[in-house]
């Protein structure tokens, strides 16, 4: 071994040092940082106790560090630690934003566990969309560089985050056996001791960085997996293209009546998950432009061929989605729904062009996915602030909406734009739900009314005073056999429905309502039945008092279902379950059918 060769191996063991300490600092600062932010909650301590910094810190939390140990290989260099303060400082921002404006306290009491999900979806998205440019850039100093540089990096990061994630769950597994082993010789400390927050989140971030690390030191390994992974899917192309143009044909018969009608005939999510998989596909067979004929020649001419239909699959879903938006409004959900389909319409037409060349094709795809992900990566940015929060345009689209619909629909409908602004657009919502409370003109004072009432809501299943009234509903209750209500039973149905945490057994407020008389636990001792469309509330006396004790569920297909007339003509019956339930000590085991 020469010098030079000596002095390259001794930089290159130097170089992975100083690699796996960034990595592991950054890990360890992740899991206190974890902990910290979980002692904040358990204790009711800032920042805690604002939703804007918790959401934003932990926000900080999960993607610095992980960018940290992404880019651990250029710890030397300022460009990196400018990129990781650019990312901490959006994280941040992006998280108190949300937390703010969208799970603030005065927007509901209890903020709901899929926002907390669809934030971290979404960042996570913007981050593996950002990642390979920042790799790129430091590896070749410059923000366009080659092509296959930036695939490279796109898939390796998803791969490595794969494989460290499975690390992580099998020494996790592994901790769990250790614990179940002792646990069965009566040794319960290290139970308790992996069950610990103090434990768990440092131990668990440390691991997750030593996997990152080892898996990332056989990079070589990493590619053979991922050219394999490509090599199969390609071939599943064929499958899509297909599909595709099999859809496709039996669409545009229907595109006339659809138009025609105004109508939405088809449901956009399921035309842009074609146009996803289809991109997919054909991606796996360019990969990063280095084969150039992936496929035999009249394979790729029948996917040239087939490609550009998918420009007729984009557009009609944004029909579909332009549809549903006129007629109910914009919703978050839409939103993204929007975002995804220009990434399609993008991607399609961009294709579409790029199969016009005979020749080597799919070189033009390179262009078109490096603007695609551009177009994300602006969009999914300026989404997460002020500029362009998909709960800020929902709550002026679903206002809009509510002031059309006081004055063209029924006044009994149940307002989803109100309910929508009320639970479903934060701060934003709540806002333009003040706003109509307040609005000024005589042909407002129902809406003033219906949203004030919205406001006084709690829960999104409490309908308030929307509907029928308590008495009036129970006035014209149905009843078999003919006989009044005692007033103790009365006044615990009144009590019963009054009752926030019941409200869901007593929907809609609109349906029709029975009163039943009859013995369903075989003792000669009537209970009632509070009936409604689709469920039902039993009530037992026990010392001359009624309490509810239980529930009845008619099934998922009862909506539209008569059953006033039956209850009327006392075509009703108590029929005991063929098969009797198993109890084995204080465990209850109920019989339930297979469907044929």
């Amino acid at each position: 071994m020469t010098t030079q060769s000596r002095l390259q191996s001794l930089m290159s063991k130097l170089a992975n040092g100083e690699q796996l300490s960034t990595i592991l600092i950054a890990a360890v600062v992740q899991g206190w940082a974890l902990y910290g932010l979980h002692i904040a909650i358990d204790r009711n301590r800032w920042p805690a106790t604002s939703s804007g910094w918790l959401i934003g810190l932990y926000a900080v939390a999960a993607f610095v560090p992980l960018t940290v140990q992404l880019l651990a290989r250029h710890s030397r260099r300022a460009l990196m630690w400018t990129i990781v303060a650019a990312v901490g400082v959006f994280c941040l921002f992006a998280g108190w934003h949300h937390g703010e404006w969208v799970m603030a306290d005065d927007a509901r009491q209890v903020p709901e566990s899929g926002e907390w999900f669809l934030l971290a979806f979404i960042l996570g998205v913007l981050w593996l969309l950002v990642m390979p440019f920042a790799q790129l850039r430091l590896v070749e100093n410059r923000w366009r560089g080659r092509y296959s540089q930036l695939f490279a990096s796109a898939w390796n990061n998803k791969l490595l985050l794969c494989e460290a994630v499975i690390f992580t769950g099998l020494f996790w597994l592994l901790l769990f056996l250790w614990a179940q082993l002792f646990d069965m010789l009566g040794i319960r400390f290290f139970r308790h001791l992996f069950d610990e927050p103090v434990f768990a989140y440092p131990v668990t971030t440390l691991v997750f960085g030593i996997a990152l690390n080892l898996i990332g030191s056989v990079e070589r390994l990493t590619r053979v997996l991922l050219e394999q992974l490509l090599n199969v899917l390609k071939w599943l192309a064929l499958v899509a293209a297909l599909i595709l143009t099999l859809f496709t044909l039996a669409l545009v018969t229907k595109l006339p009546g659809m138009i025609a009608s105004g109508h939405r005939a088809i449901g956009a999510a399921w035309l842009l998950w074609l146009v996803a998989v289809t991109v997919l596909l054909v991606n796996a067979a360019y990969r990063d432009g280095a084969v150039e004929s992936p496929y035999p020649r009249g394979i790729a001419v029948l996917l040239r061929c087939v490609v550009p239909l998918t420009v007729v699959i984009s557009c009609v879903a944004l029909y579909a989605l332009w549809l549903r938006i006129h007629e109910h409004g914009m919703t978050v959900s839409r939103f993204w729904a929007c975002v995804v389909a220009g990434a399609a319409v993008i991607y399609s037409v961009g294709y579409a062009v790029a199969a016009r060349h005979r020749e080597r094709w799919m070189a033009g795809i390179a262009t078109v996915n490096v603007a695609t992900a551009l177009y994300l990566v602006a969009i999914i940015a300026l989404a997460l602030t002020p500029v362009l929060s998909p709960y800020r345009i929902a709550a002026n689209s679903q206002s809009a909406l509510a002031r059309f619909t006081s004055m063209e629909r029924d006044s009994r409908w149940q307002d989803p734009p109100l309910e929508y602004l009320r639970f479903s657009a934060g701060r934003y919502g709540m806002n333009r739900l003040r706003e109509l409370a307040r609005a000024e003109g005589s042909q407002s004072s129902d809406l003033r009314s219906r949203a004030t009432a919205m406001l006084a809501r709690e829960h999104r299943w409490d309908r308030g005073d929307q509907g029928q009234d308590t008495q009036t509903w129970l006035a014209g209750m149905a009843r078999y056999p003919a006989r009044d209500l005692e007033p103790s039973l009365m006044t615990q149905l009144q009590l019963d429905m009054s009752d926030t945490a019941l409200s869901w057994a007593y929907q809609p407020r609109t349906s029709p309502l029975a009163g039943i008389f009859t013995d369903l636990d075989r003792d000669h001792v009537d209970e009632f039945i509070l009936l409604t469309e689709c469920t039902g509330s039993v009530y037992r006396k026990a010392e001359a008092a009624w309490k509810r004790v239980g529930t009845l569920g008619a099934g998922r297909f009862c909506r539209g279902q008569s059953f006033i007339s039956h209850v009327a003509a006392g075509d009703l019956r108590a029929e005991a379950p063929q098969w009797d339930d198993l109890i084995v000590g204080t465990r209850r085991y109920t019989f339930l059918a297979d469907e044929h």
